[in-house]
């Protein structure tokens, strides 16, 4: 079956690695935390990692962010190339007096895009006639948060997230016949998804020059519905991390994060993960982010979990004295696991207002 995933190119295609799982998990990462491979995000504000990073945003604050992939992926001798477009997150915040900052948004928390196609003979009133099947989804689950964080010290903000999944995808199921005299026969299906969880956070300040932050969230379960019928529920992650934020010198700053996440529960081919992140940003105006990162996936097509690793860079712009931000970055990512192999290469535009 992993075979098929690979025959050809295609586009608006996710991970092969969530196919026979829930999907790919999104990340809730902002354009500048990406650029740094993940490293600042639970000190970031956009990102929805760890709500009381929201006290860090003074005003009214706008965003929205791009992405193109394009991934290579090799199987048995067999590649394709593969790309992706999305617009993952998008979000609004701003603080409400007396040292409360409120924030919502939405962000993608599964992708579930791909296309299969099989190969098999079937018989035909006792004639053997070669099919090819083609399995399609389009569509995922997306997170809808609302967020509160404040500064219960002057040192010390504490963030609460209320988080609403929802989404769908379109299932399209098409039998094709090699004997052109055959009708092909074509079935198409729209799959609801729906899920709650909730957040906490807290982000302490223990000298002028380190940060430290400490993160955990709890995802019910995730129910499918077709047709108003559940046909399916799957238990949905505890996560829990921390991060630690350093500036050695002015406009250097340091950041490292570790997430643990209990996917095992998810299915069959689920899996717990521990990912962590390391990044620089250097400057103020112009500056450059870098950061590699690595761990597991939580969704396998056979065996362990997928390894994955990962590199990015990008830079930032301030507009308008820092009213607009502009921020790009170049993410690669190279997962690897029973004998598949996936490199992916992602452009990311993100642009913030603060009015």
């Amino acid at each position: 079956m992993l075979a098929c995933c690979v025959a050809g190119p295609a586009r608006a295609q996710d991970s092969q690695f969530g196919i026979k799982g829930l999907g790919t998990p999104g990340r809730m990462e902002s354009v500048r935390v990406r650029s740094t491979a993940g490293a600042f995000a639970p000190f970031d504000p956009i990102s929805a990692l760890a709500d009381a990073a929201l006290s860090d945003e003074g005003r009214l604050t706008a965003w929205t962010l791009s992405s193109t992939s394009y991934r290579h992926v090799s199987l048995g001798g067999a590649d394709a190339t593969l790309r992706t477009t999305r617009f993952p997150q998008m979000g609004l915040s701003g603080p409400i007096g007396h040292g409360v900052t409120l924030g919502g948004g939405f962000a993608t928390y599964l992708d579930r895009s791909y296309e299969l196609a099989t190969q098999d003979t079937i018989l035909v009133r006792g004639v053997s006639q070669p099919v090819t099947d083609r399995l399609s989804s389009d569509g995922g689950v997306v997170d809808l948060r609302f967020a509160a964080s404040a500064r219960a010290w002057g040192r010390l903000s504490l963030g609460l997230g209320l988080h609403l999944l929802t989404g769908s995808t379109r299932v399209r199921v098409v039998r094709e016949f090699a004997d052109t005299t055959y009708s092909s026969a074509t079935q198409t299906q729209d799959v609801n998804y729906d899920g709650a969880g909730i957040s906490a956070s807290a982000v302490g300040l223990i000298t002028p020059r380190l940060h430290v932050a400490a993160f955990g969230r709890s995802d019910s379960r995730l129910r499918a519905r077709l047709g108003g019928t559940a046909i399916a529920r799957h238990d949905l992650p505890l996560t829990l991390g921390g991060g630690v934020g350093w500036v050695p010198v002015t406009a250097t700053r340091v950041a490292a994060t570790v997430v643990y996440q209990t996917w095992s529960g998810a299915g069959q081919y689920a899996h717990n993960t521990t990912n962590w992140a390391v990044g620089a940003e250097l400057g103020n105006q112009l500056p450059l982010r870098v950061g590699v990162r690595g761990g597991r996936m939580p969704f396998s097509p056979a065996g362990s979990a997928p390894r994955e690793w990962g590199a990015a860079v990008g830079t930032g712009l301030r507009l308008a004295e820092g009213r607009g931000l502009i921020d790009v970055g170049l993410e690669h990512l190279q997962r690897r696991a029973a004998g598949l192999t996936e490199r992916v290469w992602t452009f990311l535009l993100g642009i913030t207002v603060r009015p």
